[in-house]
């Protein structure tokens, strides 16, 4: 690799003597080039602080859980046996709508500084 690089170095050096090759260098060829800088711009933002909150399930969490557990008990069994399945549907249904919730919300917020590089 060397050698090829030495020979065509050779080569135009020689081409442009004898006046077969002419190199010219144009100057203002880079005269509008723009250099950009590597800078970094830092800002405080608000993050949010997040905690987990217990909370009892509302009414309409129980009486949901209860129609869909009705519903579901209604398509089991025939005659007295349907309906005893309904009424233990809906009875299983507001039990399991009425557990307690956690709920992951946002409690608080603070500040952190955060940086990004630009390029200007």
């Amino acid at each position: 690799m060397k050698k090829l690089i030495l020979a065509s170095s050779l080569l135009t050096v020689l081409l442009s003597i004898s006046g077969c090759l002419s190199v010219t260098v144009h100057e203002d060829l880079f005269a509008d080039a723009r250099v950009l800088t590597k800078t970094e711009e830092c800002s405080m933002v608000q993050v949010p602080i997040y905690g987990v909150v217990d909370r009892p399930a509302s009414s309409t969490e129980v009486a949901a859980g209860a129609v869909v557990g009705g519903a579901i008990g209604n398509q089991v069994g025939k005659g007295n046996g349907r309906k005893a399945m309904t009424v233990l549907g809906a009875i299983v249904g507001g039990s399991a709508g009425a557990q307690r919730k956690t709920e992951r919300v946002i409690t608080g917020y603070e500040e952190k500084r955060q940086c990004r590089t630009v390029y200007k």
